[in-house]
Formats: structure tokens, sequence, C-alpha cells
């Protein structure tokens, strides 16, 4: 049986030791990627692009916000042009209706200017899973009066972004 002082340095380190194990733990998962085998996303970006639902998932739950836009390049969908576009445009041009069920389950709100256009360019792209995925999770905030899409626009997110 442990002294008292002991039973003491036992409740104040616990704590400490099973910190450690957890930042270990979390280390171990962003060293060797997701749990599906994946690398690591180093960006909320790149985890949209590549579909990896689980790790956009773990940028949210880490502070970033699911609607604030960031600045994203690729070869398609932006024809290599770096633009400014949010989460939930990105995961509509790349397809990703996991992703877009995710974002709207933690907070991305179809209201938003820069979510707006989500479902016009769902629309666009001829995604209809895409479309009734955004009625239905998106509420009233998804109907949005499409714009005529801009005739040069080399890629889906070039239309849509500025």
């Amino acid at each position: 049986m442990p002294t008292r002082s002991g039973l003491l340095t036992l409740l104040i380190a616990a704590p400490a030791v099973v910190g450690a194990l957890a930042l270990g733990v979390i280390e171990a998962v962003q060293m060797r990627g997701s749990p599906s085998g994946a690398p690591a996303m180093r960006t909320l970006a790149d985890a949209i692009a590549e579909g990896e639902v689980e790790q956009a998932y773990m940028f949210i739950r880490t502070g970033q916000d699911p609607n604030t836009p960031f600045t994203f390049r690729h070869p398609e969908l932006t024809a290599g042009r770096e633009v400014t576009v949010s989460p939930m445009l990105l995961a509509v041009a790349a397809h990703r209706d996991g992703v877009v069920g995710m974002l709207l389950s933690t907070g991305a709100r179809l209201d938003l200017p820069q979510n707006r256009s989500a479902m016009c360019l769902a629309k666009q792209l001829g995604d209809s899973h895409m479309v009734e995925l955004l009625a239905h999770l998106g509420g009233a905030s998804a109907d949005a009066s499409c714009p005529s899409p801009k005739p040069d626009a080399a890629a889906p997110l070039l239309g849509f972004v500025d």
C-alpha cells in the first residue's frame, strides 16, 4: 500500500502520463497517416480534395472553421490557378459528398456568401446526387438563384470564385 505522499505523487503524475500517452498516439497517427492507411494530409484543402473525410474532420475538430476560405491550386479543379475558395465549394467541385455532409454537420452554412454558390456549382457539374444532398442537409438555404456560368471558366471552381 502506497504512503500518503506516494499516493499524492501518483495522483499528480497520472494526468501528465495520460496526456503524454494521448499526445504520442496523435503524433503516431499524424506520422503514419489516417486509420484508412492514407498519408496524413498537410492541410484541410488537401484532405477535402482527396476525399479524406476523417482527416478533414480532424482539421475542423482542432479549430479550423468550416466556413473560412483558403487558397487552393489544383490542375483540374482550378486549371492550375491559385484561388480562394471555401471548404464547401471545394468539396462540391471535387464531388466529395462525404466531406460535404461532414462540413454541414460541423457548422458549414450555405447561407454565407462564400458558400451560397454550392448548389449552383453542383447543378452546373450535373451532380444530381450532390444537388439532392445539399437540398436535404442544407435546408432552405441551399436554394439559390444561379447566375449564368462564366463561359471562359477552364475549370469547375473558376466559374464560382473571384
